[in-house]
């Protein structure tokens, strides 16, 4: 069989032009099958009320230079084309994105996200932001940038891409006999549906407990429970948005770097190993 590794990111130009991109074999009509709770899905219905093109507010969200464009524009035929037939010849599609695919539902990617005056002030980039010590030492920063993120992921709609990437999914790759051999292969291994599509294994934070002098800790309890196994289609991402939850079924997502929907003790010494969801209202 052969694997399609769909790569998206910073650098990578927009992946769902409007031009001839319903060409070929990857042209679907109708709704998407009908699909398992993900979990994240009571989220959906409050970004598709507030649909645009992002909160307005996010500043310095990335676009393409002049020169960009028209290459882009110029040769989205043509990509199309290609990306339709590496598609159509698939049995197996892994998805990676990163801050360029959130970029396209006009939310900020990580160098933009926290260049504006208040942090620049205060000498801070991104990276000097992301340290867990901000919600002990100045919890009014920490609060007020990963607040503002919340809000802005919370209050954008996915773009269209989302969609068009899970009808793929549905018409070529969950249900093919090779999604089936997967499936069935990974329920052989019998591996525990808690830790399918989950952030840090779980084995690796307990192992490093008795090191730690955390022992004691009782094992991490996850926000929700993973009850599927992936077939033909999975999803790899460094963005902490979770819009991926919105189309794709949990089980087929991996977020490298976590989501803003989940909280855990960012403590030196942390208080327990639980992971939180914040509350959907």
């Amino acid at each position: 069989g052969s694997l399609l590794l769909a790569f998206v990111g910073n650098s990578s130009p927009p992946l769902f032009a409007p031009a001839r991109a319903s060409h070929a074999r990857t042209a679907f009509v109708g709704a998407p099958a009908q699909r398992s709770v993900s979990a994240h899905s009571g989220l959906r219905g409050a970004r598709e009320r507030g649909r645009g093109r992002g909160p307005g507010r996010m500043v310095g969200a990335s676009e393409p230079t002049e020169a960009q464009r028209a290459e882009l524009r110029a040769k989205v035929g043509e990509t199309c084309e290609q990306a339709a037939a590496a598609i159509g010849n698939a049995d197996v599609l892994l998805l990676c994105t990163g801050a360029g695919f959130s970029a396209d539902s006009g939310l900020a990617v990580y160098a933009d996200v926290a260049r504006i005056k208040p942090y620049a002030d205060l000498g801070l980039r991104y990276h000097d932001i992301c340290q867990p010590s901000w919600l002990h030492d100045k919890p009014e920063l920490f609060w007020g940038f990963w607040g503002q993120c919340f809000n802005d992921y919370r209050n954008t709609a996915p773009h269209e891409g989302y969609e068009m990437v899970d009808r793929w999914a549905d018409r070529r790759f969950r249900s093919s006999p090779v999604a089936a051999a997967i499936r069935e292969r990974m329920l052989q291994m019998r591996l525990p549906s808690a830790q399918l599509g989950q952030p840090p294994a779980v084995a690796e934070q307990v192992g490093g407990a008795e090191a730690s002098g955390f022992s004691s800790l009782a094992a991490p309890v996850g926000p929700y429970e993973v009850e599927d196994v992936p077939g033909g289609f999975f999803a790899f991402t460094s963005n902490v948005d979770a819009h991926h939850f919105d189309w794709f079924r949990a089980c087929e997502i991996r977020e490298c770097h976590g989501n803003t929907e989940l909280y855990q003790c960012g403590a030196e010494r942390p208080c327990s190993t639980q992971i939180w969801r914040a509350p959907e209202n």
